[in-house]
């Protein structure tokens, strides 16, 4: 019996990878501004056993990666699945969030990006529509990730710093990599609530970085009173379940208790 394709089609037209075991399979979150309009969304991995309706976590299917070569491949085949799921449901000008996992930062050496930017041509995007995310505090070698941040940018891809605020961070890293987007832990955005330090420095910390020259998004956003504290304090983008769950589709508007919001003026 031949072992299955690494890219298959499911039946009702989606992409799909196959690594391992498991299927590989996009779910996608929207951004909205503060005018409630989805201007991009992030890709999220849902691997799933074969004939199986429950998926696994993320990491689950990266733990079967066993070499270096094995986590850069299963990146680039979860991203390229994510590009193909992206454009066929036709966004506009939405931008495509892609996160790249530590494994592959760690394996690559140089060149970076060099290689998925002829795949996501392939795929009919450029790099100019994607936003590659990194986490904040997932790679030690500073040096190497300033490497891997000017490679993306020199081919046209956007940077986003990924749960940025959260217990390892390190205010270095904004002006060691000047991304072009900062996603703040959403921890920080919960504390607001309830710790009025927090709640003063939430808007401080967004017109810092807004004066590094990034965007900030606000995520894990799942009330009105959250949603009302992150417009207050200055954000540009905002996700979260209050705006829509992940979801196969791609979601244009939020959610009905979202619309009864007042969009910022």
């Amino acid at each position: 019996m031949r072992p299955p394709l690494p890219l298959q089609q499911h039946a009702d037209g989606r992409a799909m990878g196959h690594f391992s075991g498991p299927d590989l399979h996009s779910h996608f979150q929207p951004l909205f501004n503060t005018q409630q309009q989805a201007i991009a969304y992030e890709a999220l991995l849902r691997p799933c056993v074969p004939g199986g309706s429950n998926y696994l976590a993320p990491n689950q299917a990266f733990a079967l990666a066993s070499t270096a070569q094995t986590a850069i491949y299963l990146d680039r085949l979860c991203r390229v699945v994510h590009a193909l799921n992206f454009v066929r449901q036709q966004p506009g000008n939405a931008q495509l969030f892609l996160n790249v996992s530590p494994q592959h930062l760690q394996a690559v050496a140089h060149n970076y990006g060099a290689t998925f930017e002829a795949m996501l041509a392939l795929c009919g995007l450029r790099p100019q529509q994607v936003v590659l995310e990194i986490l904040e505090a997932g790679h030690g070698d500073v040096t190497q990730l300033q490497q891997a941040v000017q490679g993306w940018r020199n081919r046209g891809f956007q940077i986003a710093l990924d749960d940025f605020g959260c217990q390892n961070s390190n205010f270095d890293r904004l002006w060691q990599l000047t991304p072009d987007i900062v996603k703040l832990d959403k921890q920080l955005v919960h504390q607001a609530q309830s710790n009025q330090r927090a709640a003063i420095i939430l808007p401080k910390l967004i017109e810092m970085i807004h004066d590094l020259g990034a965007l900030v998004v606000c995520e894990g956003i799942e009330t009105l009173a959250q949603h009302q504290r992150c417009t207050n304090a200055g954000a540009d983008l905002l996700q979260g379940y209050f705006y829509a769950r992940p979801a196969a589709h791609l979601h244009t508007v939020c959610s009905a208790t979202c619309a009864k919001a007042p969009a910022a003026t």
